[in-house]
């Protein structure tokens, strides 16, 4: 059998997902970070984007205080309520790593993004890919996912959340808006040097490998 070729919107159209990834407050240069005045609208007007996980690493206090609609989705789903109970145990594990973790400066998210309700998308926080892959078992029509976030030469592609991982999870599309992302300095990445990437709209690019 041949293999279906779908049209970018056919792809764009599909049930989807958003990873923010590192959406510090400060860039890795250390300026203010204004990612979050060009993720959020894009979310907005993202029909076809339902879930957004928020994948803030070295947020220590925020996840531990648990007092975001983020942290509040993430305790009810794999702490309070799981439907496995090693699905419990791995976030027990984690959140005792992430509790005493000191290795690095407890950053603080964008805090638009931070306080961002959207009553018509699930929003969730999570860190590691098992999180990502329960999640996926139960939602089996999500089709793509999107990283967004900085920084792009680093974090955005080697966080265990970050699209060289997602790459690794089969039948999903691994998309970015280059509106959503920056690279080190806070400058858009220019991916048409990279032929892990192609263009699929003007600011929509998918991985391929």
């Amino acid at each position: 059998m041949s293999e279906i070729i779908l049209s970018p919107d056919q792809i764009i159209n599909q049930p989807s997902l958003a990873i923010l990834i590192d959406c510090w407050d400060k860039t890795s240069s250390g300026k203010t970070n204004m990612l979050g005045y060009s993720i959020l609208p894009v979310l907005e007007n993202s029909p076809h984007i339902q879930t957004i996980v928020l994948a803030s690493y070295n947020c220590r206090t925020e996840k531990l205080a648990g007092e975001f609609l983020w942290h509040h989705n993430y305790f009810k789903m794999f702490i309070t309520n799981p439907r496995q109970r090693k699905i419990k145990t791995l976030a027990h594990i984690h959140n005792e790593y992430n509790r005493y973790n000191t290795q690095f400066p407890d950053e603080k998210t964008i805090p638009n993004i931070l306080n961002y309700i959207n009553l018509n998308k699930f929003q969730i926080a999570m860190l590691w890919s098992w999180e990502l892959e329960y999640y996926l078992e139960n939602n089996k029509e999500i089709k793509n996912i999107y990283v967004f976030g900085g920084s792009w030469e680093e974090c955005v592609r080697t966080r265990p959340l970050g699209y060289e991982a997602l790459a690794e999870i089969p039948n999903i599309n691994i998309l970015t808006n280059l509106n959503c992302v920056h690279g080190f300095f806070g400058q858009r990445p220019d991916l048409s040097t990279d032929q892990n990437w192609k263009s699929i709209t003007e600011d929509i690019w998918q991985y391929q490998i």
